[in-house]
């Protein structure tokens, strides 16, 4: 009887864990694959504290897989944790954390580093989180900042080192043991690309944020470098922090900002610049100008300055922000996180206005810059205007635009008027390259037209009116302006199609032209082939090594 008895009731549970299980299964296949933060390594000492930053996508747990390292919490200090009160496992909500983690002397062995897990748990799956080394007894490591007067300060592990924006900031390293920085965040460079350091041997080290990379510099950053020895016994972690570019200071990526006309239709936009041979070149733009700002946290504002002359002749000027709503100027943000943004003109209508042509600044300041100069525009110290007085008497002061705001944030200077028609009689030029190379940019680039036999071939292959040769080592980044508008474009390499690789039609609207860069390493003749909609101005560029 109990032998009936015990295998009925296993019978049922039988049946209740299979239903389990195919509920579990079930469950399984309704719940989202987790991505989980990539795996830290943080190093310590007994009895020092170390900060875990993660991004969770959803809610958390974490657990500690050693009982000498603990969570330290605001219901559970590091005070009760010396008291033997200590927290392994602790939860928290979706988004950017940063947890404290204590380290104990429990069960050390004095020559050996000992590894912990944290376990990160979300949706029922788990993942390694971080692992922490306590760092075997004896190794000692200490880091030092400048001072005052050049003097060499210690710094604590908790305080951390923080990276340059521009120029490297320099920091001092010494151990008992070799070591080299290991776990360093992406955004951050290490003058000569790396820290290694001998036994007793102090060693100098300059951080800075990665260059050419505004994904990068634009915002603060945080995170992790550690000081490792080759026998992988100890593992010193500092935190490394980097607070953003200056918040008053920006860049941008674009024409430059003088000699621009625009049609009274607000739609044409013409800059014309001297050329080196003394011959002026112009560039057109259709609708707009597109300009790359970068600026801290990607805020950016306009204010645009309107010049007229007052009654004495003199310059004058009007400002409106970049909420007014009378401003016939406008900033058009397109992304921020890109920092593209477009200058536009309103129409001006000469018989309704009374006036034939208005002159207009673009201007554009970071944030924090803005909002000093929106409080008082007039403000000796950093407002949009200074005055300059008159060396005669009786004659008041005439505003000017601050000059270091015309040099450094002035994205556009221009007269908008009726434009002159095109007359007859100056050859139309074939074509124009100009340099977009932050070396030379602006600059022509020398290419020369080819005729006769030598351009038959490509003539016939590609039904062209004309062909020209340029040097691929001036072609690093060019403009192509062509007379027409550019309908298509394609680019040969070894019979290849390369277009995709070197070149695209422009981004700030220009219908006259294509761009095309990187080719200046090229081993083989590269054939850019641009026409118009019918293919009645088929251009061809040869690209020679």
């Amino acid at each position: 009887m109990k032998k009936n008895k015990f295998t009925l009731g296993w019978f049922f549970i039988s049946l209740l864990m299979a239903f389990a299980v195919t509920a579990c299964d079930d469950d399984d296949d309704n719940v989202a694959n987790v991505s989980f933060p990539e795996k830290q390594t943080i190093g310590g000492v007994v009895s020092e504290t170390k900060n875990l930053t993660f991004d969770a996508v959803a809610d958390w747990t974490l657990t500690s897989s050693s009982t000498w390292c603990y969570f330290i919490t605001e219901e559970i200090p590091a005070t009760k944790a010396a008291e033997g009160v200590k927290e392994y496992s602790i939860s928290g909500r979706a988004g950017k954390q940063t947890v404290t983690i204590g380290i104990s002397d429990e069960g050390q062995d004095y020559d050996n580093a000992t590894v912990a897990s944290i376990i990160i748990n979300m949706n029922g799956q788990e993942a390694v989180l971080a692992e922490v080394t306590r760092n075997a007894a004896g190794r000692t490591f200490k880091l030092y900042k400048k001072g005052e007067g050049d003097e060499w300060v210690e710094v604590s592990a908790e305080e951390g080192i923080e990276a340059g924006y521009s120029d490297f900031n320099t920091y001092k390293a010494i151990a008992n043991f070799r070591f080299s920085a290991t776990n360093r965040p992406e955004w951050l460079s290490i003058e000569g690309g790396s820290i290694v350091g001998s036994a007793n041997q102090e060693v100098e080290f300059g951080i800075k944020v990665v260059e050419n990379r505004p994904d990068f510099s634009k915002y603060a950053q945080v995170g992790n470098i550690n000081f490792q020895d080759e026998e992988g016994k100890c593992v010193f972690t500092y935190s490394v922090n980097y607070k953003g570019m200056n918040p008053e200071a920006m860049n941008y990526e674009g024409p430059k900002p003088w000699n621009w006309e625009v049609s009274l239709d607000g739609k044409t936009f013409i800059q014309t610049n001297q050329g080196i041979s003394g011959n002026s070149e112009s560039n057109s733009y259709n609708k707009f100008v597109e300009f790359t700002i970068i600026a801290f946290n990607d805020e950016f504002y306009p204010i645009y300055v309107e010049e007229y002359a007052d009654w004495q002749g003199n310059a004058g000027y009007e400002y409106f922000l970049a909420d007014d709503e009378d401003a016939w100027m406008n900033l058009e943000v397109k992304d921020p996180k890109t920092g593209k943004a477009r200058v536009t003109v309103h129409p001006l209508d000469p018989e309704e206005s009374d006036i034939e042509e208005r002159t207009g600044y673009v201007f554009v300041f970071p944030k924090a810059l803005y909002d000093k100069i929106a409080e008082d525009p007039e403000n000796e110290d950093f407002g949009l205007f200074v005055s300059n007085a008159s060396s005669e008497e009786g004659i008041p002061a005439q505003k000017e635009l601050r000059y270091e705001y015309t040099e450094s944030n002035l994205l556009m200077n221009f007269i908008q008027k009726k434009q002159k028609e095109s007359g007859g009689g100056e050859e139309e030029k074939a074509i124009e390259i100009i340099s977009q190379h932050w070396e030379s940019y602006g600059q022509t680039v020398e290419c020369t037209e080819i005729t006769g036999d030598e351009a038959e071939p490509y003539k016939s292959e590609w039904q062209a009116a004309k062909v020209f040769t340029v040097k691929a080592s001036t072609c690093r980044s060019v403009r192509i302006n062509v007379p027409f508008d550019v309908d298509s474009f394609a680019a040969k390499l070894n019979k290849q199609d390369v277009t995709d690789t070197y070149c695209a039609a422009t981004e700030d609207g220009t219908t006259t032209a294509i761009d095309l860069w990187n080719c200046q390493d090229i081993e083989s003749e590269l054939t850019v082939v641009i026409r118009d909609a019918m293919w009645q101005k088929v251009t061809v560029l040869l690209v020679r090594p």
